[in-house]
């Protein structure tokens, strides 16, 4: 079999047609800069880069969370951190860090993550004094204790015995306790409470001060204070209970052995007419008083140590 003898006028290796030229061509029009371009590019950047912050990432994580790759040394500096080293104690009323120490001891050898918290928290709660202990750790080294007292409004005889009686501290809320950290000074100024007996023979709980307390604070707050000095409250006739009539709180003063209010009357009211009658004996040359009566309705009663009795 013969074949055709090639011509030479092809060209195919030659020339435009040549595959240099053609790869020339095309490496020309790939090297053209577009936006597509530019971001298929960037795509596979951005899996190296990725691929190099996971391992980087992954090194840190097994170094300091799984490996725990620390030197000795600093190892020492965070185990002293650890220890207790500050106490921050504060409180609305006057117990002291004396006191703290006796209830809840503590000391430098202890480390902070192994102190009880609730602990300490449960025994100062079971002081009546306390209302409320919050107890926090404050890292690296620190205990913080904040504590919220009662306030007391009076001072009470209570009766251990046929012969003897401890003096204890009521607060706004009826809550008998032994007081610790008031001054001498400060106990004398409290007036005495004298309280309801209920059927039971019992005094607790001692309702009502919420309406006593009002009160009290008028006296204070006017002139009254000084020309009527308070040293008892007897509530033996205020049960505390609205719908029982006639209920009476009564004040003694060092100078007027009862002053009569009524419990559920305006007290504004009874305390002008107080002040109405102190300015009208007071024009007399202040007669020894036995009592004034403030309870009775649209007027008062006077009565005096010589046994007469004047109303107004």
């Amino acid at each position: 079999m013969k074949f055709s003898k090639r011509s030479n006028n092809a060209v195919s290796s030659k020339g435009k047609q040549s595959w240099h030229y053609l790869k020339a061509a095309q490496s020309r029009r790939s090297s053209i800069f577009t936006l597509s371009s530019f971001f298929r590019r960037f795509k596979g950047y951005l899996k190296y880069g990725f691929a190099i912050v996971s391992i980087f990432c992954l090194t840190y994580f097994f170094k300091n969370f799984v490996f725990q790759v620390t030197p000795s040394a600093d190892i020492e500096n965070v185990s002293q951190l650890t220890y207790l080293k500050k106490v921050l104690f504060q409180t609305d009323g006057v117990l002291d860090e004396s006191w703290l120490s006796r209830v809840a001891p503590l000391n430098r050898k202890m480390k902070l993550m192994e102190i009880n918290i609730f602990e300490i928290k449960a025994r100062i709660e079971s002081y009546d004094q306390i209302i409320q202990a919050k107890v926090s750790r404050e890292f690296p080294d620190t205990l913080k204790i904040n504590l919220k007292e009662s306030k007391p409004i009076f001072k009470l005889n209570t009766k251990v015995n046929e012969t003897s009686s401890v003096l204890k501290l009521v607060s706004l809320t009826g809550d008998v306790y032994e007081g610790e950290g008031y001054s001498i000074e400060y106990i004398k100024s409290l007036p005495y409470l004298i309280p309801y007996q209920h059927p039971n023979k019992k005094y607790l709980p001692i309702k009502g001060l919420e309406v006593v307390t009002p009160l009290l604070d008028l006296i204070d707050n006017s002139n009254l204070k000084d020309r009527i000095p308070i040293i008892a409250v007897s509530l033996k006739s205020f049960s505390a209970d609205p719908d029982f009539p006639g209920q009476i709180i009564e004040f003694k003063s060092s100078k007027i052995p009862r002053i009569l209010f009524s419990a559920y009357h305006d007290f504004y009211v009874q305390i002008d007419r107080l002040n109405h009658i102190l300015s009208y004996l007071n024009g007399l040359g202040n007669p020894d008083i036995e009592r004034i009566d403030l309870s009775l309705k649209g007027s008062a009663a006077v009565q005096l140590k010589n046994g007469k009795i004047d109303l107004f």
